[in-house]
């Protein structure tokens, strides 16, 4: 007799989201990756297209909804309580609610990540969160608060900082060699054609963050090539990063003489960023040792919930069949 049970695990941050289905023994059948869904940002926009991903994923495999034993939601902006609830409300519709759990993103990647209970995360995408928890289960969070909050080092603060700068200082765009390599690659990567055009970026109609965010990455690309002003703009996003990670470090009472820092994010992924952000780290921190995953978080959300179900599955049963 088949004892697997349907499990649905999905990871949503601010730029992408993916959705997974496998089985209780850890066997993938299926995964999808669509827009963002941080319910902080996007609303019920980020409601209706969770709802949408998981419709997508029973269709994949021809499974109903009845069939799924547990689903558990790893979001960005849950601390948006009004939009967690009403994402909760539209899962019991559809009879579903019962079996689900919605927690922070950030909980599900140092749920991978720090698998002893303790240690250091640093997650830096579109937005940016450090959580730090000692071996006494004190546990400290900072930044996190949104993108409209600060989130300095971010991938969307990085995008901002960098578009606010070329408009601010359009006037030198033709003689600072600088500035006009930044806009001659972002302009590329927004689809825009003139500086006028950035402007409107900040009227866009719900997709300011994802936009925003997406020209991170070429910043990176441009500091690392010797680009000057993107230098800057990455040398003040890390320096504040690091002075979250001290924050935590002290409060925490970790030592000093051997950190291990657990990443999560698409930016502190960056090799390059992460250089500055150890160079930031220096003068404090004897030895940096990063640790990273391949797994994604998606299969995380969907094993807790199964697991707060009484539903047996580990990470390791996932590995097997994707390693």
């Amino acid at each position: 007799m088949n004892t697997n049970k349907y499990i649905i695990g999905v990871d949503g941050g601010g730029t992408s989201t993916e959705g997974v289905l496998f089985c209780s023994d850890g066997k993938p059948l299926a995964k999808l990756v669509v827009e963002g869904t941080n319910l902080y940002v996007y609303k019920e926009k980020a409601i209706k297209t969770i709802l949408n991903l998981i419709n997508e994923l029973l269709k994949l495999c021809n499974i109903d909804y009845s069939d799924i034993s547990a689903l558990g939601f790893g979001l960005a902006g849950v601390s948006d309580l009004s939009m967690r609830d009403l994402l909760l409300r539209e899962l019991d519709k559809l009879g579903i609610g019962n079996k689900s759990l919605v927690i922070s993103d950030i909980e599900t990647a140092y749920q991978l990540l720090c698998p002893k209970g303790y240690g250091l995360l640093v997650s830096v995408g579109t937005g940016v969160v450090c959580m730090g928890r000692n071996q006494m289960g004190q546990s400290i969070k900072v930044a996190g608060k949104g993108y409209d909050r600060g989130d300095i080092g971010s991938g969307y603060w990085i995008g901002k900082k960098i578009i606010n700068y070329i408009l601010l200082n359009q006037s030198s765009l033709l003689a600072d060699n600088d500035m006009r390599e930044i806009f001659s690659v972002i302009k590329n990567t927004l689809n825009i054609s003139t500086i006028n055009s950035l402007d409107s970026i900040f009227n866009d109609d719900g997709d300011i963050v994802n936009k925003t965010a997406s020209i991170a990455k070429d910043v990176i690309k441009l500091a690392e090539s010797g680009n000057d002003v993107a230098l800057a703009v990455l040398q003040e996003g890390t320096t504040s990063v690091g002075e979250y990670i001290l924050y935590l470090i002290d409060e925490i009472k970790y030592e000093k003489n051997d950190i291990m820092i657990a990443g999560h994010g698409s930016i502190i992924k960056n090799k390059f960023y992460r250089k500055l952000l150890n160079d930031a780290l220096q003068f404090d921190l004897n030895n940096i040792r990063w640790v990273f995953s391949d797994l994604s978080t998606s299969y995380i959300s969907g094993i807790i919930s199964a697991n707060c179900r009484n539903i047996r599955v580990s990470i390791n049963d996932v590995v097997k069949y994707i390693n």
